[in-house]
C-alpha cells in the first residue's frame, strides 16, 4: 500500500474482510456502482455498511426506486443481526417509486438533490440505479442524469452507492461507468457442486484493491465476506531456532533435532495406517508438555475422539476440561473451504494453540476441482501455522495403490515436511510402517520404521540402518579387557574370554546345548556384578528359570537382585524390525554388559529377501556394540554333524567369535563336540573337543581323538582352574 493511499480518508463497512479488498474501506466522498443478477446480494450488502456508519454525526439517505418499496424493506431488514430500529432517525428510507413512474429522471434528480442539501448526509444509496437507465430516452440523456448527479454528490462530499442489475459487459457500454469512481460486482454461480456467492473489486480510484474473485455469505448477520487470498498472508519471520519435540514414542528420535516451529508436516497414508491417531497423540502430548493443541477435523466427531483416546488409555477428556485440547468437528457435507479457512486461523489465534492438527486435508478440499487451487489452500493452510509459530500435522488420504504421496499430488511441495504412514501383508499379518519422507532444515532419518497401535497409543521401532547413527563405527574392541564365559576350560580356547562389546555366534542343531552356554554366560556376569539379559523367541521365562535351576544355575537369586533380566519375545507378536529399538532400550536403561539372544533365527530368517536379513543383524550387533554390550547370539543350524558350513544363511562375517557345536560319531555312541572357528583379535584353539552338560552347564573335556592335533591345549584339572598352555590344534575346514 502506498502512502498516498494510506492517507485517503476512507469509510469502514463493518463487513468483515471487505475493507481488506479495498485496502482499508472505501474512499470517503467517492462514487461507487454496485452490479450483479437479482438475488445477488446487493442490497444486503449496501444496508450493513449502512447501518455500521449511521449515527448523528453520519447520516444515511437511503432512496429506493422500483425495485422495492420502504415498507418491503424495513419488514426485510429486521431479520438481520445489524438491524437497529434507533438507528432509522438518522438512517432514512425514501421511495422515489411514485415520483418516477409519474414525472421522469428531471424531477426524480431534483428530489435526490433538495433532500441531500437539507440533510447533509455522509451516504446516499440508490437502489436501484439500473432503473434510470430503462427510463432514459437516450444515452446521451441518460450520461447527462448521471454525470450531473454525481458532480452534485461529490459537491456534497457524500459518499455514493449506485446499486443495479448490472453485468460485467455493461461495464463496458453504459456510458455512466466511466465517471463513478468504483465498479463492484457480485454475482452467484455454481462450483465444486453447490451455488456460491463471489464479490470482485472492478475498479476503485486511488486504491490498491484486490482484483480476484472471493466467496462470501449471506447470514442473519448480513454479509460476510472470505478472502483468504487477502487475509492470510504469509509473514516472512526467517528461519526459526526454537523446536518442537512431539513427545510421540521414538518419533523424536527420528526427526533429529525437532520440529522447527511454524512448519507444517503432511501425514500420508491411505486409510488404516493410523494419521487420524498419530495426529490425535500429537496433540496430546503437546497438552500433556503444557503446550495448546487443537484438532480440526471434518469426519469423526468430538465425543468419537474421545472415546478413541480412553480407548488408548489416555487422559484426553481431562486436557479439553483444562483448556489444553480443543476439538472442531465440521461435518462434511457443510464445508465451505475459504469461509472455514478463516475460521481456523482466527479459532487457532483466539485458542493460541502451538500444535494445529487437520483431519484431513484431502476431505477438507474435496470440492475442489483443480490441483492448483489445492495448492492455494493447503498453503494458506500452512501461513496460518507459519504466522502463529505453531506446529501443524495435515493428515492426506493417499489413493490406493497409487504412488503419490498425498490425495491431490500438489500438497507436499507446499508443506515443510512429509511423514509417510503405510502398510504391507506378511503372512497373516498386516504390518504398519511410518517414513519421515522430509523435513526442511532437519537431519532427520531415513528409511521406513515398523509402528504398533496399542494401548498408550503408537509406539515406532526404529531400524538404524547405515545412515545416520549406524553410519557411525562402533567403539573399538579393547584387547586388555576381556569377560569370562562362565563356561570351564573355554576361555583358555578363546584365547583369553570373549572381549569386551564382541559379539560371539554359537552354531548348532536343536538340543546340542546352545540356550545352557548361554545361561552360564549370563550367570557368571550376575556372579561378578555384570548386569545381563536374556532374551528368548523360543521359551517362557519360567521354562528357562526351571532349566538354570536343574543345571545349578543360580538365576532366580540374580533377579531378584536386578542383575538379570530374562525377556520373552514371541514370533507371533513381534515382529523382527522390532527387536532393536526393543532390546537398545533395555540394554541403555538396564545398563546392560552382557546379552544372549536364543535363538536369532526368527530375526534373520524372517526377511523374505537373504540381504535384508544380513543387514538387519549387522545393523542389531552394532548397535549393541556400540551400547557396551557383550553379545551371544544362538543360531539353529539343519546340520547335527557337518562342519563345512558354520550358519544355514551366511551369518558368520557378522561375529567377533564363532563357537561351532555339532555331533561327531566315535564309536558305539555320538559325541557333542565343540570347536571355536574364529575369535577378533585373539589367538584361539584348533581343535575340536567333547563337552558334556551336567550340574553347573556345560563341561569342556580332552580333545577328539579323531582330531589331528598338535600338542593340544590342556584343559584344566579342577573345575574353574585355567589351562596351563593356549597352543593351537589344527583341524579340516
Amino acid at each position: 500500500m502506498t502512502k498516498k493511499t494510506q492517507d485517503l480518508a476512507r469509510i469502514e463497512t463493518g463487513i468483515r474482510n471487505l475493507d481488506a479488498l479495498f485496502s482499508g474501506g472505501v474512499p470517503k466522498g467517492s462514487v461507487t456502482v454496485i452490479g450483479g443478477p437479482p438475488g445477488a446480494g446487493k442490497t444486503i450488502l449496501t444496508q450493513k455498511i449502512c447501518f455500521h456508519n449511521a449515527s448523528p454525526d453520519r447520516r444515511v439517505l437511503y432512496f429506493n426506486t422500483l425495485s422495492e418499496t420502504t415498507a418491503k424493506a424495513l419488514r426485510h431488514l429486521r431479520q438481520f443481526s445489524f438491524f437497529d430500529a434507533k438507528k432509522l432517525d438518522v438512517l432514512e428510507f425514501i421511495d422515489l417509486g411514485v415520483l418516477l413512474r409519474g414525472q421522469g429522471l428531471e424531477e426524480a434528480s431534483s428530489l435526490i438533490m433538495s433532500r441531500v442539501k437539507k440533510t447533509k448526509p455522509a451516504i446516499v444509496v440508490i437502489d436501484s440505479f439500473r432503473v434510470f437507465d430503462d427510463l432514459a430516452k437516450s444515452k446521451e440523456e441518460l450520461r447527462k442524469f448521471g454525470y450531473e448527479l454525481a458532480v452534485n454528490l461529490m459537491a456534497w462530499e457524500a459518499t455514493t452507492f449506485l446499486l443495479g442489475e448490472y453485468r460485467a459487459l455493461d461495464f463496458q457500454s453504459n456510458p455512466l461507468f466511466s465517471i463513478v469512481d468504483a465498479l463492484i460486482m457480485l454475482t452467484q454461480r455454481e462450483l465444486s457442486g453447490e451455488q456460491q456467492r463471489f464479490i470482485q473489486v472492478i475498479k476503485m480510484r486511488g486504491t490498491a484493491h484486490s482484483r480476484d474473485e472471493h466467496s462470501f455469505l449471506i447470514t442473519e448477520n448480513g454479509t460476510e465476506v472470505f478472502a483468504p487470498r487477502v487475509t492470510i498472508k504469509r509473514e516472512d519471520r526467517g528461519p526459526g531456532l526454537d523446536r518442537l519435540k512431539t513427545g510421540i514414542s521414538k518419533l523424536d528420535s527420528l526427526l533429529g533435532d525437532g520440529i522447527p516451529r511454524g512448519s507444517s508436516l503432511l501425514i500420508a497414508g491411505v486409510a488404516g495406517t493410523g494419521k487420524t491417531l498419530l495426529l490425535l497423540e500429537f496433540v496430546y502430548r503437546g497438552a500433556l508438555a503444557g503446550e495448546k493443541g487443537i484438532v480440526f477435523t471434518f469426519e469423526e466427531t468430538e465425543e468419537r475422539l474421545r472415546a478413541s483416546a480412553r480407548g488408548l488409555g489416555w487422559a484426553l477428556d481431562r486436557e479439553i476440561d483444562r483448556k489444553m485440547v480443543e476439538i472442531v468437528f465440521i461435518p462434511q457435507p457443510d464445508i465451505m473451504v475459504e469461509a472455514h479457512l478463516l475460521m481456523m486461523r482466527e479459532r487457532v489465534e483466539l485458542f493460541q494453540a502451538q500444535r494445529v492438527a487437520v483431519d484431513s486435508v484431502s476431505v477438507f478440499l474435496h470440492k475442489v476441482e483443480h490441483a492448483q487451487t489445492s495448492r492455494e489452500k493447503v498453503f494458506q493452510l500452512a501461513s496460518i501455522v507459519q504466522n502463529t509459530q505453531a506446529v501443524g500435522f495435515f493428515a492426506t488420504d493417499v489413493p490406493y495403490g497409487s504412488k503419490q504421496i498425498s490425495r491431490f499430488g500438489v500438497e507436499e511441495t507446499v508443506v515443510d515436511g512429509v511423514i509417510l504412514l503405510s502398510s504391507t501383508e506378511q503372512g497373516l499379518e498386516r504390518l504398519r510402517y511410518l517414513e519421515v519422507y522430509k523435513l526442511r532444515n532437519t537431519a532427520h532419518f531415513k528409511g521406513r520404521h515398523n509402528i504398533t497401535i496399542g494401548p498408550g497409543g503408537i509406539t515406532i521401532f526404529p531400524r538404524y540402518n547405515i545412515e545416520g547413527e549406524g553410519a557411525q563405527p562402533p567403539p573399538p574392541i579393547e584387547r586388555d579387557r576381556r569377560l569370562t564365559s562362565g563356561v570351564p576350560n573355554l576361555d583358555e580356547l578363546l584365547g583369553g574370554g570373549l572381549l569386551e562389546r564382541s559379539v560371539t555366534l554359537v552354531s548348532g542343531s536343536a538340543g546340542i546345548g546352545k540356550s545352557t552356554l548361554g545361561l552360564q554366560f549370563i550367570a557368571e556376569g550376575a556372579k561378578r556384578k555384570e548386569p545381563g539379559l536374556f532374551v528368548s523367541l523360543e521359551e517362557s521365562p519360567t521354562q528357562i528359570l526351571r532349566t538354570a535351576e536343574a543345571l545349578g544355575l543360580p538365576l532366580a537369586a540374580a533377579i531378584d537382585a536386578g542383575l538379570v533380566e530374562i525377556i520373552y519375545l514371541s514370533r507371533q507378536h513381534v515382529q523382527a524390525s522390532q527387536f532393536l529399538s526393543i532390546l537398545a532400550d533395555k540394554i541403555g536403561d538396564k545398563k546392560i554388559r552382557r546379552l544372549v539372544l536364543d535363538s536369532a533365527n526368527h530375526i534373520v530368517t524372517e526377511g523374505p529377501v537373504p540381504e535384508e536379513s544380513r543387514q538387519m543383524l549387522c545393523t542389531l550387533v552394532a548397535r549393541f556394540k556400540a551400547l557396551g554390550a557383550t553379545t551371544l547370539l544362538t543360531l539353529e543350524s539343519k546340520s547335527m554333524y557337518s562342519t563345512d558350513t558354520i550358519t544355514d544363511h551366511g551369518f558368520s562375517p557378522v561375529a567377533d567369535n564363532i563357537i561351532l557345536l555339532r555331533y561327531v560319531a566315535v564309536p558305539d555312541e555320538f559325541q557333542p563336540s565343540l570347536a571355536v572357528v574364529k575369535t577378533r583379535g585373539s589367538a584361539h584353539s584348533f581343535g575340536t573337543y567333547r563337552y558334556s552338560i551336567a550340574k553347573g552347564g556345560i563341561h569342556i573335556e580332552k580333545p577328539l581323538p579323531t582330531a589331528p592335533t598338535a600338542a593340544p591345549i590342556r584343559l584344566a584339572g579342577p573345575r574353574g582352574s585355567p589351562p596351563k598352555s593356549t597352543k593351537k590344534a589344527k583341524i579340516g575346514k
